[in-house]
């Protein structure tokens, strides 16, 4: 189990593409749309996770999905922003049976990944979802320079988010306040919201 991304949500994902590599010195690459999700994306490989610009591509489409319905009430409440994480897992069958939670499917341009805990880290967003990525598809994250995710600040339930990891030692320290993902260290450096 190992941190695999962290999501930025984004009203345009050029604007804050610029303003990530202006305030990180990182570049975004192209990333895609997502299948049935009404988002697309752009990715800032961190060489060990990634950075994951999200953005609502079609507002109807993404109304009618969980995971497009939760960006544009995360983008009305909060605006740009830390939005949530997620965690590459080996098999994530294994993990829903253990939590007893859906698994879904999230695609674009050929690209495949199985989903579970998604509507709960929606709900909770100090909880990560846990994904495995199809056979071949390659980590969005290989090949970026800035030295990984090194850490995760996020606002919620300590208890709650060890026994959802099941205590996995994983570099994420949690603190008081409003629950969600407060800030990210990526290399020497550090994104932080709010």
């Amino acid at each position: 189990m190992r941190i695999d991304h962290v999501i930025y949500a984004a009203a345009d994902l050029e604007v804050a593409a610029a303003e990530i590599e202006a305030q990180l010195g990182l570049a975004a690459v192209a990333g895609g749309r997502h299948e049935g999700l009404g988002t697309h994306n752009r990715i800032v490989p961190l060489g060990g996770g990634y950075l994951e610009l999200l953005a609502v591509a079609d507002p109807d489409e993404a109304a009618r999905s969980l995971f497009g319905s939760a960006l544009l009430a995360h983008l009305e409440r909060h605006g740009d922003g830390l939005a949530g994480w997620a965690v590459a897992v080996e098999d994530v069958a294994q993990v829903a049976a253990r939590l007893g939670t859906s698994i879904s499917t999230i695609a674009r341009q050929g690209l495949r990944a199985e989903l579970s805990g998604l509507a709960e880290a929606l709900r909770e967003p100090f909880l990560p979802f846990f994904l495995s990525r199809d056979p071949g598809v390659l980590d969005p994250g290989a090949g970026g320079e800035a030295g990984g995710i090194t850490w995760i600040e996020v606002v919620g339930d300590a208890t709650r988010l060890e026994q959802w990891l099941h205590g996995a030692q994983l570099p994420v320290r949690t603190v008081d306040g409003t629950p969600g993902i407060r800030a990210v260290g990526i290399g020497e450096n550090e994104l932080r919201t709010g």
